[in-house]
């Protein structure tokens, strides 16, 4: 609720519209509750309710609402444009800058085939709950050589620079990676 004890002179607002020098107005609010109020003279106060929004960041594997999302690969990205197109009754591609981009982006810098891409998945999920899915995407593209390379590249990784047994399971994997990538098979 807002009370004008005096109009206001404030140019372009009120009814005394550029006459004299600036008028002081009292505002009152009131809680939406009513019991509470606050009494303030000068400009309007706004009272804010403040929404917590979970925070994203990649680094802690904290993603918010895109948690339970499927990271792809840019050979996934590049596999879905190609089937969209293809598919049954399916619109013809869009004629714009950004489809366009894309499209050439994923042409240009998907490394793998779709197989290779598989195996590469497979070999980095048979151990359950060890790497993240938003991890294994990383790792399948930018293949680093070391536990410190991937730890310098994917900071989640950390956990696994202890110098223990986890340790030695990523770098095994990193290296199976890679012999997929370079031989297109299982190592």
């Amino acid at each position: 609720m807002v009370n004008e004890s005096q109009p206001s002179a404030v140019p372009g607002r009120g009814p005394m519209h550029g006459a004299g020098p600036s008028r002081s107005r009292r505002t009152v609010v009131s809680a939406p509750s009513s019991a509470t109020r606050l009494e303030h003279s000068g400009p309007l106060v706004l009272l804010l309710t403040l929404v917590q929004i979970p925070e994203e960041d990649a680094t802690k594997l904290q993603f918010g609402d895109f948690a339970d999302g499927e990271a792809l690969t840019l050979t996934d990205v590049q596999t879905l444009l190609a089937a969209a197109r293809t598919a049954p009754g399916a619109p013809p591609p869009p004629d714009n800058k950004v489809y366009k981009s894309s499209l050439e982006y994923v042409g240009e810098f998907a490394n793998s085939s779709g197989e290779v891409v598989a195996s590469m998945r497979t070999a980095l999920e048979a151990q359950p709950g060890f790497l993240n899915k938003f991890e294994q995407a990383q790792i399948m593209y930018l293949r680093p050589e070391s536990v410190e390379v991937a730890v310098a590249l994917i900071p989640s990784l950390e956990r696994y620079s202890q110098g223990d047994e986890n340790q030695a399971t990523l770098q095994q994997l990193l290296e199976d990676v890679r012999g997929m990538a370079r031989y297109g098979a299982k190592p």
